[in-house]
């Protein structure tokens, strides 16, 4: 793994050079080295890694929910969701890729609501955001790491107040829950 040189000013922040220092089939660690807003130099650590969905699927007045252990969490209520594949169109695509995968739900009407920046220090990943009406279910078809996942009708009211007493545990299934909470309260 070498340097990339080139100077590239990113508003107070100056970088001078980029190593890659881990490189696997799921992330890139680089370390930058740079000169501080304070002008003084210093090196930045950031990781690439793609871009993440996640589903607000409302069924019969109920969100779904899935419940599953991560490796580095525990188990955690979160929406459906997972990565945006270099195959997949665009973040659309990959949502209705997962949903159907982790809970068999297809089809619908489809709402885009934005995206967030879950660890902006850490890297430049976007979670896209998106809610389904209308859907027909179908057999899920999970991944091997997904074998465990439950999928759980949780009435909307509810998953509001599991997004603020922190049941729902991913940050952006959380934010999610409460934008689509605002949108059927309003």
């Amino acid at each position: 793994m070498g340097r990339t040189p080139g100077m590239e000013t990113r508003g107070p922040w100056r970088r001078h050079h980029r190593e890659p220092l881990c490189t696997t089939g799921r992330l890139v660690a680089y370390q930058d080295q740079v000169t501080l807003p304070d002008g003084s130099a210093g090196h930045y650590d950031w990781v690439r890694v793609p871009d993440q969905v996640r589903v607000a699927a409302l069924v019969g007045g109920s969100l779904l929910i899935v419940e599953q252990y991560h490796y580095l969490t525990g188990t955690m209520w979160q929406l459906p969701g997972g990565n945006v594949d270099p195959e997949d169109r665009d973040s659309g695509a990959a949502a209705r890729r997962e949903l159907a995968e982790e809970t068999g739900y297809r089809e619908g009407r489809w709402t885009p609501r934005g995206a967030l920046h879950p660890l902006p220090g850490l890297t430049p990943a976007r979670v896209h955001l998106w809610s389904a009406e209308g859907l027909t279910p179908g057999k899920p078809a999970p991944e091997p790491g997904e074998a465990d996942l439950g999928v759980r009708h949780v009435p909307l009211a509810e998953a509001v107040r599991a997004a603020c007493d922190g049941r729902i545990g991913c940050a952006a299934s959380a934010a999610l829950v409460l934008a689509v909470g605002a949108a059927h309260a309003g």
